[in-house]
């Protein structure tokens, strides 16, 4: 049998796998920021923790209009991630080909949300 048809039901939507990815890069970067960065460390991580969680919590509510609000948080935690590492690469943490791979997962996975929340409004609205 095929492992995949044994996950939960988020996992398999796209958003939530780039979001997972995301995650996977910013745990690696954060291992790079000085434990003595407390403020920034916890931002960025507290940013990419609710990307994810956010997305689930509005794909289980069971009502259209909670998920696309959910999924908006989610995209906001996106805009914000993306301004915290990028001041990592300022401070000199992370080199630019780091943050470049990290831009082209974040950008992507915002895009995402981006589209999904736009199929979720035509949903509630009644039209596809």
């Amino acid at each position: 049998m095929n492992k995949a048809f044994n996950r939960p039901n988020h996992e398999k939507m796209i958003v939530w796998q780039m979001a997972d990815q995301l995650d996977t890069i910013v745990q690696k970067i954060l291992r790079k920021v000085p434990r003595g960065e407390f403020k920034i460390r916890g931002q960025i991580d507290s940013a990419s923790d609710s990307i994810g969680s956010n997305f689930i919590e509005g794909y289980y509510s069971c009502s259209t209009k909670e998920y696309v609000r959910f999924c908006r948080y989610s995209r906001r935690s996106c805009g914000e991630l993306q301004e915290r590492v990028r001041r990592l690469l300022r401070k000199g943490y992370i080199n630019l080909r780091e943050y470049n791979e990290f831009s082209r997962v974040v950008i992507r996975t915002g895009y995402l949300f981006d589209r999904l929340i736009l199929s979720l409004k035509k949903i509630a609205k009644g039209t596809k």
